[in-house]
């Protein structure tokens, strides 16, 4: 990031000043919003307040905002972002930023940027001095998430708010308009796609068959099934990076014979919010499908499974990263019947804190969970401890004992991201599976 110091910034960054005069700037139209993996801001606000604040800088907006008034003591920062896009953007299109800080929703209409002039988009963002948000710019989708000058996943953006201003980004590609990367799927993955009446959308799966699965054919095979399937597999299909689940089950074979089926189920791009939180989220009203999302994998993702390959009926795991990990402990709890084993990795248990006394009252549990987390997770790493130590004391009160039915593993300076839970795949799978 560049910040602008040329007359032609200058006049643009007084014209947005003197809009936000006006009362455009320093609001959201709703509630406020959370990270990721933790709680935005250094303080609690009431109810009458929203921990952050956004609007486009143009009087001609169409979403209400309203002022947001930090603590007493607080101070503000704001900042506009001005984002150059390819010209190959479509005329029609809307651009947004998505990040930590709105659960990573890819059109929320409080983020959405206003349209300049020059071609360029522009938003202002006010936040606590201090805070730190990671975000991407995007079309209204992941699909048409921005990516880097070749055409391949970039990083998500990191921003500190630090010094007001105007901050100059450029956005290279978007996905859907440039050829994917390669793809990098190693072994026998096979891929089909089931409707879901649960769900109300064809779901595309992804099976993972270990080398000697044409071998024998009287062995059977436990299976793991796994959320956000096109992230495990494959960069080409991958948000910003494949787990590699295929590279370390094939050489966990090749050294220690451990072999297990692997099902990959995709989420449901946009409604992924949605389908991966058991509870509404009153904050966002996202969220509140993630029965469905179970009953469509117990009730007929399962079931024809066990019917097409060789599988150990009863020796069955589910994990998942993220929102995924939340729904992987509640599945577990759910499920007892179902899944044995449960993987948890960076799991968003702030979307929905009703897990911690689900859990809690829970009347059985899964045979073994593994749970995993990094230090250094989002723009508030401590919140994701204490969510994911809150969790751990909890299965211990239950009965869990660590190092036999319980496994935590935190890792220093992990982040959230598939590039990290993938590192941890091979060690949990074998724990979980006993391998």
């Amino acid at each position: 990031m560049v910040k602008l110091r040329n007359t032609k910034a200058l006049t643009l960054f007084i014209v947005i000043l003197l809009i936000a005069s006006l009362g455009c700037i320093g609001g959201s139209n709703g509630t406020g919003a959370s990270s990721t993996t933790s709680s935005e801001g250094t303080s609690s606000p009431s109810k009458t307040t929203t921990p952050m604040t956004s609007s486009v800088g143009s009087s001609t907006s169409s979403v209400e905002t309203t002022i947001w008034r930090p603590p007493q003591g607080e101070k503000n920062v704001t900042v506009t972002f001005v984002v150059s896009v390819p010209e190959y953007t479509p005329q029609n299109a809307s651009v947004y930023i998505a990040g930590d800080f709105n659960g990573w929703n890819p059109k929320d209409e409080r983020f959405r940027l206003q349209k300049l002039q020059d071609g360029r988009w522009a938003i202002n963002l006010t936040f606590p001095y201090g805070t730190v948000i990671n975000f991407k710019f995007t079309r209204g989708s992941w699909e048409s998430v921005e990516v880097g000058p070749s055409g391949g996943e970039i990083p998500s953006r990191h921003f500190i708010f630090r010094k007001g201003g105007v901050y100059e980004l450029r956005v290279y590609n978007w996905h859907d308009h440039v050829e994917r990367v390669a793809h990098t799927v190693s072994g026998n993955v096979k891929i089909f796609k089931m409707f879901s009446s649960q769900l109300n959308r064809t779901v595309r799966i992804w099976v993972y068959l270990p080398p000697d699965y044409g071998k024998n054919e009287k062995k059977r095979y436990p299976v793991l099934y796994m959320f956000d399937g096109q992230n495990l597999f494959d960069d080409a299909t991958s948000f910003v990076g494949e787990w590699g689940v295929d590279e370390t089950l094939e050489k966990l074979y090749n050294k220690t014979g451990f072999s297990i089926i692997v099902v990959g189920i995709d989420n449901g791009g946009e409604r992924r919010i949605d389908e991966y939180g058991p509870w509404v989220n009153t904050e966002y009203g996202r969220g509140g499908l993630g029965n469905a999302t179970l009953d469509f994998i117990v009730e007929n993702l399962k079931p024809y499974i066990d019917t097409l390959y060789r599988t150990e009926r009863e020796e069955t795991g589910i994990m998942g990263s993220s929102l995924g990990g939340l729904m992987a402990i509640y599945a577990g709890f759910r499920h007892p019947d179902v899944f044995k084993y449960v993987g948890a990795m960076s799991s968003a248990f702030w979307f929905n804190p009703e897990i911690y006394d689900f859990v809690r009252n829970a009347p059985g549990g899964p045979e073994k969970i593994y749970i995993y987390w990094g230090t250094s997770e989002g723009s508030n790493p401590e919140k994701i401890a204490e969510d994911n130590l809150k969790i751990v004391e909890i299965l211990k009160e239950k009965g869990y004992v660590e190092g036999e039915n319980l496994k935590a593993v935190v890792e220093a300076g992990g982040e959230h991201n598939e590039l990290y839970w993938g590192k941890h795949f091979g060690e949990a799978v074998t724990w979980l599976f006993g391998g």
